[in-house]
């Protein structure tokens, strides 16, 4: 990765052939450079009449006996008569041959679609009723009990507290927080509003070794939206998985945009073992997470950790998820891993720990990724519970019900088809009358009652490191110009005559693709080829992945920002690796 500080500036960055990901930040206009016609034929076939009057026409008679049996007439005795065939049973209207031939052909049909399939991809099946009719829990009164099974938490109907036991759940909430913005996601649940939950991650996320397909029933995103649409049922509620195989936040903090959709209510990070025991690392993560929690419908955001034996041996207990976990402090967000559950088992047995979790030494198969659906799932039941209890007044746990910040109530309102207007629950015209009267919830508080309850919901002001005097001038606004971008990627006219060219995958089976295969990338083969990349960009980092190959199969690429030739930087393509790796 290179960073490199510029000022209010025009740029240009260049490379040659290797490159992979171009990923830039801030906003101002710069640029980067890297070195049987068919004829019918008619008949006519005329009626031709012999001129008789119709009384005159009488059909022919027919020969009597004995004029069968002179000589004027042939003779019809059964000697002269024509062999007759053996009578056919149609069926339908066809004959058994063709029956037969019809048979033959879709036995044939049926055993070619049973040894070659069309997809080698599973059928994804849901388990929750279709229709999905959602549910307004908050129709009850105080003393209505809790429509929920697992309320209370770890009481007699907490299945996976019967399942995992409780300290084995505790221990997976490496850090819980105030949990604000998870309680006003399971507010608008509660309601019966639909809600959209993302997956950000890496080759655990995408499902690597578990189904590899993102959206695999045996891979834990589907495993909690399953469960989510069983709880919290709704037609237009939706899971995107947008995690990238062998990627970090080194990209994900550049060009998580391209991953989101254009509005997500809960985003679920997943990077413990993706990210190398580095603090430049821990700074990638911040500005990710920063990034998602600045978005204008300020999303909940849950971390998520997988634990590898693999991160073990290198790092004993101190790996990279300390650095998460001191994000998700500063930021107020809570951190879940199966790292608490699993390290003494793993410590005390680890070839059986293996064996039951884990398709290799860090890839999770089906058995650990439903521990790590259900370590979710049960953080989720307990802010549930809560969040009832604070619902129908039985808890002292503040939820504000409609309140946000900057106004972000009003676009989330705005979101789906007519700008949701009739739609939702709690629509445009409730919201309306409670303006007009005073009495709606933001006009019900003091100023600084309401500063007082939106403030775990702001985002700190500074950086994790920031000192006290170093105040920035703006927000983090990454901006990133990658392969990945197939809604609006680069123009062609930036490649004509560039030597560079641009790969995407030719399936999105990832079963048919060869390692290295299910990127999309920029290459070039030809030495001094050289792309100009426009940006926008201030003051910040600039950073550009690319594909590190075995040895003897790279090359060299250098790169610059605007004209600073003497600024410019050298990349190598070539590393000790086996497979193109991601840098």
């Amino acid at each position: 990765m290179l960073r490199r500080t510029t000022s209010k500036s025009t740029g240009t960055l260049t490379t040659a052939p290797a490159l992979g990901l171009t990923n830039l930040k801030h906003s101002q206009s710069s640029s980067l450079s890297l070195d049987s016609n068919n004829t019918s034929l008619l008949h006519d076939n005329p009626i031709r009449q012999n001129g008789l009057g119709l009384d005159d026409a009488h059909p022919p008679r027919p020969p009597s006996i004995t004029e069968m049996g002179s000589e004027k007439s042939p003779s019809l005795s059964p000697s002269k008569l024509p062999p007759q065939g053996p009578a056919i049973n149609r069926v339908l209207g066809l004959p058994p041959r063709v029956w037969a031939i019809l048979g033959l052909l879709s036995f044939i049909l049926l055993l070619s679609r049973l040894i070659f399939p069309a997809s080698p991809i599973h059928p994804l099946a849901q388990n929750t009723p279709f229709p999905l009719k959602p549910r307004d829990y908050l129709n009850a009164s105080a003393s209505t009990p809790p429509p929920f099974d697992f309320c209370p938490i770890f009481g007699p109907g907490d299945a996976l507290a019967a399942k995992y036991g409780a300290h084995a759940l505790m221990r997976s909430r490496a850090y819980l927080g105030s949990g604000a913005r998870v309680q006003r996601v399971l507010r608008r649940a509660l309601e019966g509003r639909p809600i959209t939950i993302s997956v950000l991650g890496g080759s655990v996320s995408a499902c690597h070794g578990a189904g590899d397909d993102p959206i695999s029933p045996r891979c834990y995103p589907s495993r909690f939206f399953q469960w989510w649409t069983s709880v919290f049922p709704h037609p237009a509620s939706e899971l995107t998985n947008g995690a990238v195989r062998r990627t970090d936040t080194g990209y994900f903090a550049f060009c998580s945009a391209l991953h989101l959709p254009d509005r997500t209510d809960l985003v679920i990070l997943e990077f413990d073992t993706e990210d190398p025991n580095d603090p430049a690392w821990r700074e990638h993560f911040e500005l990710l997470v920063r990034t998602i929690m600045v978005r204008p419908e300020q999303p909940a955001v849950i971390l998520l950790g997988h634990f590898a034996p693999q991160m073990q041996q290198m790092h004993g207990f101190a790996g990279a998820e300390l650095h998460h976990t001191a994000v998700a402090q500063y930021y107020d967000i809570p951190h879940i891993s199966i790292k608490g559950p699993l390290y003494n088992d793993y410590l005390l047995n680890p070839d059986l720990t293996r064996q039951t979790f884990y398709a290799d030494p860090i890839l999770a198969n089906p058995t650990g990724h439903e521990l790590l659906a259900d370590t979710l799932i049960s953080y989720i039941e307990t802010q549930t519970c809560l969040a009832w209890d604070a619902a129908v007044g039985r808890g002292a746990y503040e939820v504000p019900e409609l309140l946000n910040t900057e106004g972000a109530d009003e676009l989330y309102e705005a979101r789906g088809l007519f700008g949701g207007v009739g739609v939702r629950v709690g629509g445009s015209d409730v919201k309306q009358a409670g303006k007009e009267s005073g009495k709606g919830p933001a006009n019900s508080l003091s100023a600084q009652e309401r500063e007082a309850l939106l403030l775990p919901f702001r985002v700190p002001p500074l950086r994790l490191t920031a000192r006290p005097a170093r105040i920035p001038r703006l927000p983090p606004e990454p901006y990133c110009a990658s392969a990945n971008d197939l809604i609006n990627p680069l123009p062609p006219s930036l490649f004509y005559g560039s030597g560079w060219h641009a790969y995407h995958p030719p399936t999105t089976h990832v079963h048919d693709l060869k390692p290295g295969e299910e990127r999309h990338y920029w290459y070039a083969t030809l030495p001094t080829s050289r792309m100009r990349i426009p940006a926008r960009l201030m003051e910040g980092d600039v950073a550009i992945w690319y594909l590190r190959e075995p040895r003897g199969m790279g090359s060299v690429v250098s790169c610059w920002v605007d004209n600073n030739y003497g600024g410019a930087r050298v990349l190598e393509g070539e590393a000790d690796v086996n497979n193109p790796v991601p840098t």
